[in-house]
């Protein structure tokens, strides 16, 4: 809910968190959340880790976070290639473009990325 009070850093905060502690190999040599049956806390995991957080399963489309990674590249059936980069090293989002437009918010559909352009996430 952060996003939508114009605080995404503070989103940011906790979802780092969640992936540096409890997503790592505890005393007892288990994977804290990573314990799923289904795969649902792992592809949790990825898909924050790639800077997309699917906000509504029931919904096409993202809220854009932070990426782990300074630059993926997708390939998706049936689709151009698309890439995620990150510039900065920081949790507040400064600003969002995809295909070198500007993106108003934090979402991003599904059809969008589709199209094959590079969604640029600068932070400070």
């Amino acid at each position: 809910m952060y996003y939508f009070i114009g605080r995404q850093e503070k989103a940011q905060k906790i979802l780092n968190l969640i992936m540096s502690k409890y997503y790592r190999m505890g005393p007892e040599r288990l994977a804290y959340s990573g314990m799923d049956d289904a795969g649902e806390m792992s592809a949790w995991y990825v898909m924050n880790a790639l800077g997309l957080y699917t906000y509504s399963p029931a919904d096409p489309e993202y809220l854009v976070t932070v990426p782990l990674f300074d630059k993926v590249r997708f390939d998706l059936q049936g689709a151009q290639p698309f890439t995620i980069t990150r510039r900065g090293n920081g949790e507040r989002i400064q600003k969002i473009t995809y295909g070198g437009q500007k993106i108003n918010g934090y979402l991003i559909k599904h059809n969008q990325l589709q199209q094959g352009k590079d969604l640029v996430i600068e932070t400070r």
